[in-house]
């Protein structure tokens, strides 16, 4: 029985090819969007994290510092009890080059504090004038930008330190931020703790850094929503194209399946032919999404990364999903007739 399957398959070899590259790009936006919302649910809590900070500080009625405007005075550093703190200064801005604008977030932390990145190339920021950017924006150590009204030497550069589905950010000195944000060096944004918080000034409240990070998620919610409709829908349309090939090889071969049934062959037998061509094209189509993903996911304008669980979840998921579109053709096999082995033409 499976080799007659392989037999049909070759037999209509066109169509197989065809429904495959349907199929495949079909696997292939699927993997995309999996990646597009799997990098818009890490990239938050990744960010956040590198910056070393388990406790952000900020004034209450905020939802959180990089999703609001967030000040308060300089002495509320020194009216939070705790062993390792740092003001911080978290702010939206734009930056500048002579063949460029991009938006970006303006981070402004004490030289070697809580708020600085890991550095992958270059200097971290340590004097006024000195910026790190993230390495999204395409800039060399060395160029000069401006950021807002103020201008910059990029001294180094980060690596996936970005926020709000691929803004990057861009990191200054406090006093550099604090005079680019607020004109004055007596107003922050947000004090960064690592440790118990054993006191907090009035009108402070303390979010852990997965609150901060879970907070930059929520003005995503509508476009991670509207991607995973885009996914269902792409998962009908990969079920119709497979389910559409198997009902239809299951018509032309009915009067096969009848001289099979003539001649004693078991419904299970049958049911499994058409069962395994239907997983067949459903996993051709993956091999092939999964070299086409590849080349599909750079094109993308927000950043893209597949996490390896999909490569063995997607099949597995087209598996069952073939075997579920299929199943309308499988039914056409328990209704095969016998006699119309010795009839004059298949019905």
């Amino acid at each position: 029985m499976i080799l007659l399957t392989f037999r049909d398959l070759v037999y209509r070899k066109t169509r197989f090819i065809v429904v495959t590259l349907l199929g495949a790009v079909v696997f292939a936006l699927l993997f995309v969007m999996t990646g597009l919302v799997d990098q818009m649910n890490v990239e938050p809590f990744e960010t956040v994290g590198v910056l070393g900070s388990d406790v952000w500080i900020v004034p209450e009625g905020i939802s959180g510092p990089f999703t609001a405007i967030s000040a308060a005075p300089i002495s509320a550093l020194d009216a939070v009890v705790a062993e390792n703190k740092n003001a911080a200064v978290v702010s939206r801005s734009s930056l500048s080059t002579a063949d460029m604008t991009d938006e970006v977030i303006v981070v402004g932390h004490e030289p070697d504090g809580l708020g600085s990145p890991p550095i992958v190339e270059g200097n971290p920021a340590s004097v006024s004038g000195d910026l790190v950017v993230d390495s999204t924006l395409g800039l060399d150590v060395g160029d000069d930008v401006t950021v807002g009204a103020m201008s910059f030497t990029v001294v180094g550069e980060s690596e996936d330190t970005t926020l709000l589905a691929g803004i990057p950010i861009v990191f200054m000195t406090l006093a550099d931020a604090q005079n680019l944000t607020f004109r004055t060096t007596d107003v922050i944004s947000a004090v960064l703790v690592t440790g118990a918080v054993d006191g907090l000034p009035p009108g402070a409240k303390a979010m852990t850094a997965d609150e901060v990070a879970a907070d930059v998620l929520k003005p995503l919610d509508g476009a991670i929503t509207s991607i995973d409709l885009v996914r269902l829908l792409l998962w009908m349309v990969a079920a119709v194209i497979i389910g559409a090939v198997v009902y239809l090889s299951a018509l032309e071969r009915q009067r096969d399946f009848a001289v099979l049934k003539a001649m004693g062959a078991p419904n299970s037998a049958l049911l499994g032919s058409l069962a395994l061509q239907a997983v067949l094209v459903a996993l051709s189509a993956v091999a092939v999404a999964a070299v086409l993903q590849v080349f599909l996911a750079p094109q993308f304008p927000l950043p893209v990364v597949v996490p390896a669980r999909t490569f063995w979840q997607l099949p597995l998921l087209a598996v069952v999903m073939a075997l579920a579109a299929g199943a309308f053709g499988m039914r056409k096999v328990l209704r095969s007739d016998p006699s119309q082995a010795f009839s004059g033409a298949g019905v």
